[in-house]
């Protein structure tokens, strides 16, 4: 979806209800704004009941997940000691 926004004269751009709509953003929610060489980015920050409730992108079992965090944790402390 692309519209036509007009910029206000303190900078401003108001979001049109379907654009919000498709971005599924609504009054309150935080969004981050990337501006680029010839154009701005505005994408939502989802909410942590937001990402709790998208299934996750890998699954681990519980043995998994401590030698991932061990190996981790020895990665930091082996950077933070160079």
């Amino acid at each position: 979806m692309a519209t036509i926004a007009k910029v206000g004269k303190k900078g401003e751009v108001v979001l049109k209800k379907p654009e919000r709509d498709v971005a599924g953003i609504k009054p309150g929610d935080k969004v981050i704004i990337i501006g680029r060489p010839g154009e701005i980015i505005i994408r939502k920050i989802p909410s942590l009941e937001e990402l709790l409730r998208k299934p996750p992108k890998i699954k681990l079992t519980l043995e998994e997940l401590k030698k991932l965090r061990e190996e981790v944790r020895k990665e930091i402390e082996e950077r933070l000691l160079k």
